[in-house]
């Protein structure tokens, strides 16, 4: 069986672990929850087109929309 998988076409994630799509949620898929931990997801943390919360995109080093413009 094949794992479909975003996390290795996303550079700079520090020990992120691997997202399987088909496991998501309709709120991870829909980027109203993080797509590691299905706390509230935010804008400012995009995740391929999916969302991370700020607390995930701090552990696994996900960029700010915007940082070091």
């Amino acid at each position: 069986m094949t794992t479909r998988s975003t996390t290795p076409h996303l550079p700079g994630l520090v020990d992120a672990p691997t997202i399987n799509l088909d496991a998501l949620t309709d709120r991870q898929r829909a980027g109203t929850s993080c797509v590691w931990c299905a706390g509230t997801a935010s804008p400012w943390y995009p995740v391929g087109g999916l969302r991370a919360c700020e607390c995930c995109a701090g552990m696994y080093g996900v960029p700010a929309v915007g940082a070091g413009q």
